[in-house]
Parts: structure tokens; C-alpha cells; sequence
């Protein structure tokens, strides 16, 4: 479908950001600006915008390519511009440069007005992910790991960890999150090597990513991060639809469980540990 004739599509650039802000709070979702910088971000990432004559934005979406793995994310059109075929021409452009880069899956989580959208570009539901509110009481269990400050130079390390684990390479993204001062990386490691690690964000008072070899090393890793934040009350982590033991092993250690299903897939399944997967960085990224 054609877009109106007052409407063009470009690619987004930094200018951009504010106005992607402010749309992505209009229909009431947080904005992180660290995850909206790393989809402007060549060759593996790109943003869309459609603008009016006046270069005003009124739609925008992303993709980034983990090699065969690939996310859409960040699709919204302006309340006063829906129904006009927008968010479709997005969503094309977004695919296109997906399946450009060798993403043979992608993956997406869709709001229950944006599902109708994707169904007609081939995307499926998977079941319901998991949303764990972890209380600041839940128990460390015995790991025999030690757990520390990743570090940037550790960016080659825990990227060999995290693809296989993750079912793409998430360097780009890992380099940016170890170098972020705000924002720290733990890792645990048993006999000097990598069996977990997590991104601790006080904004959101969330970890994620957290991939971890087992429920133990996740107890650590997440009693760690209380350390790191001694005023919040409980933490947030969001499971993939297939780690449906790890939601109940947490839960059995107090956690809180909340289902939540939007979660879309177009393409098969790339080779992955989904059991290893307690959070995911953000929609838009995975």
C-alpha cells in the first residue's frame, strides 16, 4: 500500500530522537534513549520515520539484525494518522532491510491493536512471556559462583557466552552496555569461566538481559544487583514464552508471576537455549 501523497518514508537519524520520544510516551511506553542510539546504529540496525511536508513525524519503526535473528521494534503511528496504511509501509521497510541483513527470524512484541498488522506480514503468536517481579527477599541459592563487574574489556568473552545462549550476536549491543557507567554489567563465573550475566538498570529498576546457566546462578546474579540498588524494593525480569521452568523454579522462590502475551515470530526458529534466558534487554532489541 501506497503511502498519501503528502507522506514520504525516510531513514532516522539523532535529530529524530526527541520526536521518537514523544510518540513512543504518547501511547504510554518508557523511552530509553540508550535503546533508541543503538537502532539508528549501521550496518546492523536501522530506523524508519514517515514525516508530512513539514518533516513533522507521524510514524516510525526499527529492526535490528543479530545475524539470522532479527527484532522489529518501536512501531508507532501518530493517533490522528491511523488506519491510513502508515504503519504497513513501515513495517515492509522494516522487514526489507531485516531479511537484507540475513535475518531469517524475526521476532517482535506486539500490542493487541498492532497484531492485526503483523498477521498480514506472516508473524505468528508463540504463547505468553513471562513478567517476574523478583522482591527484594527472595533467596540466594548455593551457586558456587563468583560474581563481579564485567568490565569493557570482557565485550569478546561475553559475547561468546551470550550467542549461542541468545541464538544471535549481540556484540554491538554488549560493547554498549559495558560501557555504560550508570548502568552496570555483573557477571558470575564458576572456575574463571562465564555461566551468567545481567544488565542492572536502576532506572527501571529491571535486569535485563540476564541469561544464566541454571535457577542458582540467577539467584546470585539477581541478589547481586539488589546490592547495587539498596532502595528498590523488587526487580523485574521478562521470560521468553519457552523458559517456562525457570518461571516456575522462580516463583517457587517467591517471585511474582504476571503472563503476558504478545510476543510474535515470522520464520523458524534459529538454534538457541531459551532455558537460559531470565530478561531481555528491551522489546525493540530483544
Amino acid at each position: 500500500m501506497p503511502l498519501p501523497n503528502e507522506l514520504r518514508l525516510r531513514s532516522a537519524d539523532h535529530a529524530d530522537l526527541p520526536h521518537i520520544s514523544e510518540l513512543r510516551e504518547s501511547v504510554g511506553w518508557g523511552v530509553h534513549q540508550w535503546a533508541l542510539h543503538a537502532v539508528l546504529e549501521p550496518p546492523d540496525a536501522r530506523c524508519f520515520v514517515v514525516v508530512d511536508r513539514a518533516d513533522r513525524l507521524i510514524g516510525v519503526g526499527s529492526g535490528i539484525a543479530y545475524g539470522a535473528l532479527g527484532f522489529v521494534g518501536n512501531m508507532i503511528v501518530d493517533g490522528d494518522h491511523r488506519r491510513r496504511g502508515i504503519g504497513s509501509v513501515i513495517l515492509e521497510a522494516v522487514i526489507d532491510f531485516l531479511v537484507g541483513r540475513g535475518a531469517t527470524r524475526l521476532e517482535l512484541s506486539a500490542t493487541d491493536d498492532g497484531r492485526p498488522l503483523y498477521a498480514r506480514q506472516g508473524f505468528e503468536p508463540i504463547g505468553p512471556s513471562t513478567i517476574v517481579r523478583v522482591p527484594r527477599r527472595f533467596a540466594r541459592l548455593a551457586a558456587d559462583v563468583e560474581v563481579s563487574d564485567a568490565g569493557p574489556a570482557a565485550v569478546a568473552e561475553l559475547a561468546a557466552y551470550d550467542a549461542p545462549r541468545f541464538g544471535g550476536d549481540r556484540r554491538a549491543i554488549l560493547g554498549r552496555m559495558l560501557s555504560d557507567p550508570d548502568r552496570p554489567v555483573i557477571v558470575a563465573r564458576r572456575e574463571r569461566q562465564i555461566v551468567g550475566y545481567g544488565w542492572v538498570r536502576p532506572d527501571d529498576e529491571r535486569i535485563g538481559p540476564l541469561v544464566a546457566d541454571s535457577p542458582e546462578i540467577v539467584t546470585s546474579l539477581v541478589g547481586e544487583a539488589f546490592d547495587r540498588l539498596p532502595s528498590a524494593d523488587r526487580l523485574s525480569l521478562n521470560l521468553p514464552p519457552d523458559n517456562h521452568a525457570g518461571a516456575e523454579r522462580l516463583a517457587a522462590l517467591g517471585a511474582e508471576l504476571e503472563s503476558w502475551d504478545g510476543r510474535m515470530t515470522r520464520g523458524p526458529q534459529v538454534p538457541r537455549r531459551d532455558e537460559t534466558i531470565y530478561g531481555n534487554a528491551v522489546g525493540a532489541l530483544g
